[in-house]
């Protein structure tokens, strides 16, 4: 199936009945992720953690099997409450706020266009409702968990590298100097790990890195940081479309150590 294909209008006036018609039979909703694919298939996610905690984790592995489907549209459906710029989620069965309470649902797009509903969730009586809706479109949603799929499509974990033309440090800087000397004085002084330092240097020099995150506030940005446990530079926060994707999970580094 193709973006041309694909009846954004249809599907969210679907997703719009269907999730506030469950929510006020039931008074609650899982998180869930519904990805529509190339081949015209929908597949559902539903979101499930033990602690708060884990939250993050769980909309962080749900973005990457999402973006292994190579969708041509997700849409996401959650009960949440806020408090200033913090999102707590919901899942059924748990403690609910009686205030700063929404059901939120937004679908997103392949080309770029995207719309979301949030609606407020009043308590009257032992009953609920939903208030009148705050909807946004493309550039105005401020509430996108899942982030860029297409646009920055690395998860946490990823081996990104550099495209070429496009350097972490310049060779013949300072720093790239100052990182070279540090490493050479590593391998004299540390021979049984040698290998990790010439990797390293290996790596800056292909501009090889572990994908460590993406910022919150900058959906197009990636925070890198090396792959061995050396590791002078720290992490690096640069724009996605200065990467490529080599592989989508990288093997798990017990620590990171600096300088």
């Amino acid at each position: 199936m193709t973006y041309e294909e694909f009846d954004f209008e249809g599907e969210f006036a679907l997703l719009d009945i269907g999730a506030t018609s469950s929510f006020l039979r039931t008074g609650c909703i899982r998180p869930t992720i519904i990805a529509f694919t190339k081949e015209g298939g929908v597949e559902s996610i539903a979101l499930d953690w033990q602690e708060e905690s884990q939250t993050p984790q769980a909309f962080e592995d749900a973005r990457r099997y999402v973006r292994d489907l190579e969708p041509v549209a997700y849409a996401l459906i959650a009960h949440l409450s806020q408090n200033g710029s913090s999102i707590l989620y919901h899942l059924p069965g748990g403690d609910f706020p009686t205030v700063n309470e929404y059901l939120a649902l937004g679908l997103f797009s392949e080309t770029g266009y995207a719309r979301t509903v949030i609606y407020p969730i009043r308590h009257s009586g032992g009953k609920h409702s939903l208030g009148m809706p705050t909807v946004a479109a493309n550039d105005e949603i401020t509430w996108q968990p899942l982030g860029d799929l297409w646009g920055n499509p690395f998860c946490q974990g990823d081996l990104a590298q550099f495209r070429p033309r496009e350097r972490a440090v310049e060779p013949g800087t300072p720093l790239w100097q100052q990182i070279v000397d540090l490493t050479r004085l590593r391998i004299q002084e540390d021979q049984p790990n040698a290998d990790d330092y010439m990797t390293f240097l290996d790596d800056l020099r292909n501009g090889i890195f572990v994908v460590a995150g993406r910022p919150e506030e900058r959906l197009d940005q990636v925070i890198l940081r090396p792959r061995t446990l050396f590791n002078p530079l720290g992490s690096i926060t640069t724009e996605a479309a200065r990467l490529t994707l080599m592989d989508r999970i990288a093997p798990a580094v017990e620590k990171v150590t600096t300088g």
